[in-house]
């Protein structure tokens, strides 16, 4: 069983923070003036020691075993409960939440970190702490003074856990059908009876915590249909007297992978909740949470594919088979050109979906604490535009890595004894939840590039044009000068995509992977150039610097920028004859 070690994450985290300037951007930021890029780095190579030594060894067990369900309670595997203490007491909850309410008041960028390190060592375990971040930031900007004064301060410490509750059967992401119920017992005080089915609920249930905050999407009395009428209730699996709330898990879901993960089935049968937020404006709340949630399995992507391509270096510098053209004979299959391909395309992908990883979480903090108005809601903007494109991108990678992965450990990959095949089953579900990759493109196409005529997205390729031109200057870089081609052919059909979603929806949505595609891409255009920039300047300085990114940015340039050439080629075609399914 080849086991996670982590230290290459933990290294180029370091990277990312240090020499891309992410620290030193926080460090502007009024709450971080005191926070220097160090601690940063002490906090990943802590979480990352979490990782190895806690998590990662109850990876397999996790797998193996499963979650059991018996007359409504469910029972984790082995070691969980104990990692999750462990989890807690050691204060990583409350990283990035307000200190006034018991927090650290640590960024974004740092939570997410933990989160990469976590998931890549263990997703299923992971799936539990995973949403209560989000639950924190929605119940503490949305929530009544006296919700907050009752329910932050355990989720805060961690000693409770929370779930979002949104999916129903034959509802799936269709929230304009949800069909639980609020019935008013005091509306003045928000407080209500909620009866209704959830399906697919992540710890709905669970042995970790004594307590479970459930954020649940219902519909009051005369509420609009349809997704406006829609209101948010905290309901609380133990009320705040210590009595059982109605609300109880009706089975588990046999899956695939994330085995450790119970994944719940849950029937609120006249349940106590309180309102978060407005009435019929429950959706407002609740992206609070969604929008962390879909940043951070985005950074689980990232940890699942770096892990999957760990071990896949590990086994191909371990394993000497057939001969290697141009190498001396007992030459690891890491030599073979096929596999030096595989494992270098998995790592440039890998390290590149952190530094969009990153450059996003930097903006949401920077959208938070931006010492302007305007530089606040430029950074909600482009924290806005990223999301979807590091949730979609940053998943599809972890199931694709995996696969590539399992492909170099030949037939050794496809049993369950090297660990591999784990790591595929697991990643597969990433790509789904929090609203499918397809949703996501949905998403960008038409809130955020058709929404502001493209203006978000052409700000941010022009400071990727910018980098591109300065990288394109380096040694061995001038494969930049075709980047800076891609993104000026992008930037010109902004108007026409525009037009076309106007124009034609459906046709326009019929791209809409594709245009993923191309703003991955260009983003990458951008990021991989300042990677090679920051790495150069390292050199320059004296300082001893490998070319590990320089190196990365030309396969990039010669083997995925034409990718990227490919999709806006795709899209271009359907601006000239729209093709749709009717």
């Amino acid at each position: 069983m080849h086991e996670p070690k982590l230290q290459s994450a933990a290294h180029d985290i370091a990277f990312v923070l240090d020499k891309l300037g992410v620290g030193e951007a926080l460090t502007r930021l009024v709450p971080y003036r005191e926070l220097d890029t160090a601690t940063l780095v002490q906090v990943v190579d802590e979480a990352a020691r979490f990782a190895r030594e806690v998590l990662a060894p109850l990876n397999a067990v996790g797998d193996r075993e499963g979650c059991t369900w018996r007359d409504g309670e469910v029972r984790t595997p082995a070691g969980f409960a104990d990692a999750y203490r462990q989890y807690r007491d050691a204060g990583w909850p409350s990283l990035p939440c307000d200190p006034s309410l018991g927090g650290q008041g640590l960024p974004v960028v740092a939570q997410v970190a933990v989160q990469e390190l976590t998931a890549g060592a263990n997703l299923a375990w992971t799936m539990y702490p995973g949403i209560l971040h989000g639950a924190y930031e929605c119940v503490h900007r949305f929530g009544s003074e006296a919700l907050r004064e009752t329910w932050l301060g355990p989720l805060v410490s961690g000693d409770w856990l929370a779930t979002m509750a949104l999916t129903e059967p034959g509802a799936g992401s269709d929230l304009g059908q949800i069909r639980t119920r609020a019935e008013w017992l005091d509306e003045a005080s928000g407080t209500v009876r909620v009866t209704g089915e959830k399906i697919f609920i992540s710890g709905g249930e669970q042995d970790l915590t004594p307590n479970i905050v459930h954020l649940v999407l219902a519909r009051t009395p005369q509420a609009p249909a349809g997704s406006g009428g829609l209101s948010l209730f905290l309901v609380p699996k133990v009320l705040a007297g210590g009595e059982r709330n109605a609300v109880h898990c009706t089975g588990i879901e046999h899956k695939m992978g994330i085995r450790g993960s119970a994944t719940c089935s849950m029937a609120f049968e006249g349940a106590i909740g309180y309102l978060v937020g407005q009435p019929h404006r429950g959706l407002e709340a609740m992206f609070a949470m969604m929008n962390s949630a879909r940043l951070h399995v985005g950074a689980s992507g990232v940890g699942l594919a770096q892990q999957a391509c760990e071990m896949a270096e590990r086994h191909a510098n371990e394993r000497v088979q057939s001969r290697v053209p141009g190498a001396p004979a007992g030459a690891p299959i890491a030599r073979h050109p096929a596999v030096w391909r595989l494992l270098e395309g998995q790592r440039v992908a890998v390290e590149g979906a952190r530094l969009l990883l990153y450059r996003a979480a930097l903006a949401i903090d920077e959208s938070h604490h931006a010492d302007t108005a305007p530089a606040r809601a430029q950074a909600d903007a482009l924290a806005a535009l990223l999301t979807p494109v590091v949730k979609a991108m940053s998943t599809e990678q972890a199931f694709h890595g995996a696969s590539a992965a399992l492909q170099v450990f030949g037939g050794y990959g496809y049993v369950e004894e090297t660990g591999i095949a784990q790591y595929l089953r697991d990643a597969r579900i990433p790509m789904i939840y929090e609203g499918t990759n397809e949703i996501q493109a949905i998403d960008l196409m038409l809130r955020k590039i058709a929404r502001d005529d493209g203006a978000v997205l052409r700000q941010w390729l022009a400071w990727a044009r910018a980098q591109a031109a300065e990288a394109r200057m380096l040694p061995g870089l001038d494969g930049f000068g075709a980047a800076m081609a891609v993104l000026d052919e992008g930037v010109t059909m902004l108007p026409q995509i525009v037009a076309l979603t106007q124009s034609s929806p459906r046709a326009a949505l019929c791209v809409a992977s594709e245009m993923m595609r191309v703003v991955h891409g260009l983003s990458l255009a951008g990021l991989w150039a300042q990677a090679a920039l920051a790495e150069h300047r390292v050199a320059a300085s004296g300082h001893s610097a490998h070319d590990g990114k320089r190196r990365a940015a030309r396969h990039w340039l010669k083997f995925e920028l034409p990718e990227t050439r490919r999709a806006l080629a795709i899209v271009a075609a359907q601006i000239l004859d729209p093709e749709t399914a009717e």
